[in-house]
């Protein structure tokens, strides 16, 4: 399953390779960064055992913990949900 986060620019001092690979952290085993373009990070979410739902949750919290802004979302199966809501 695709996960998409579509943001505005990332926070002060984040490098595009630093977002990468605190993703790739929070991701672990069930998912990994798969692409993207200006504005948009595009994952893969690996497992298609796991719900969905705990990976969306654990992105969110990644985001706002990392200061991204309010039109931040996260988009999963078509449906953008902003990090802060």
């Amino acid at each position: 399953m695709d996960m998409y986060i579509h943001y505005k620019e990332l926070p002060e001092g984040m490098t595009l390779a630093d977002f990468v690979g605190e993703l790739t952290e929070v991701l672990e085993d069930n998912g990994s960064v798969c692409g993207g373009e200006e504005g948009r990070l595009d994952l893969d979410l690996e497992d298609e055992t796991v719900n969905p739902k705990y990976a969306q949750v654990a992105v969110k919290a990644y985001l706002q913990r990392a200061g991204f802004s309010k039109e931040t979302a996260v988009e999963i199966g078509g449906m953008e949900i902003g990090i802060y809501e």
